[in-house]
C-alpha cells in the first residue's frame, strides 16, 4: 500500500512543455508508433496505449499502484474470509426496503 503524497511535487498546467529527455523517457518509441491508432489498427490487434478501453484503464496484474509490480491474478480475485455480520452494507434496510415502506411519491399501495 502507498500512501499518497499531493506535496510530492508541482503540479503541471496544461500548456507546460515536457523537457526532451523526459519525454523521451516517459513516451517510448513504441507509444509514439502508435499513437492514435485502435487497437484492430495494429498488427496483433491489441489495444494500445491511447486506447480507453478497459483492458487499458484496468490493469489486471494484481498491483494496486501503478508503481507497485504486480502479480499474475487480478486484485479484485484476492479474497477475506469474514463472519456473517460483515457481510452485505451493515445493518438496517437498504434502499429498495426504505422505498416500500417510505415512498417518495407517498404512495405506499403499490
Amino acid at each position: 500500500m502507498e500512501t499518497l503524497d499531493f506535496d510530492e511535487e508541482d503540479p503541471a498546467r496544461i500548456g507546460d512543455l515536457i523537457p526532451e529527455d523526459e519525454l523521451q523517457h516517459e513516451i517510448p518509441d513504441q507509444r509514439v508508433r502508435e499513437a492514435g491508432l485502435t487497437g484492430a489498427s495494429t498488427d496483433d490487434h491489441h489495444s494500445t496505449d491511447d486506447d480507453l478501453s478497459p483492458e487499458t484503464l484496468i490493469r489486471e496484474d494484481g498491483a494496486r499502484s501503478p508503481n507497485e509490480q504486480g502479480e499474475d491474478d487480478p486484485a479484485d480475485l484476492d479474497l477475506t474470509v469474514v463472519d456473517k455480520d460483515d457481510i452485505g452494507g451493515g445493518n438496517g434496510l437498504d434502499e429498495e426496503e426504505l422505498a416500500i415502506i417510505d415512498p417518495l411519491d407517498g404512495n405506499t399501495q403499490r
